[in-house]
């Protein structure tokens, strides 16, 4: 009983993460995402050597978002590109600004990128 009361409080944040990604970042092709189906965390892989600085602009915005790297032995990353989203834990209205300025630092770090190149 405990578990499904869990998944019934999960299953929407999650849900909501996915939508976000597939409508602001699914047509550019700058990144990836998993679906999964338990656990606490969507694996976002980002435009290489984007991910620190996606983090970086989060921040600055006052997004808190795990490290870059966290996924990884000794927290590093060797392409730089994966993100670790844990949308457990803010309610539904905060989850959908964040991962909306998530999705817009992805964006910009993935411009600056290209630009640089």
């Amino acid at each position: 009983a405990h578990m499904a009361k869990h998944r019934e409080i999960l299953k929407p944040k999650f849900a909501l993460v996915q939508q976000i990604l597939e409508d602001r970042l699914g047509a550019s092709k700058i990144a990836s995402w998993t679906e999964p189906k338990g656990g606490y965390f969507i694996s976002l892989d980002v435009l290489e050597g984007t991910a620190a600085r996606s983090i970086a602009l989060a921040k600055d915005a006052g997004i808190a978002l795990t490290a870059a790297g966290s996924a990884f032995p000794y927290g590093k990353d060797p392409e730089d590109k994966n993100i670790r989203l844990a949308p457990s834990f803010p309610s539904l209205g905060e989850l959908e600004k964040s991962m909306d300025g998530v999705a817009t630092c992805v964006l910009l770090a993935a411009t600056e990128k290209l630009l640089e190149g």
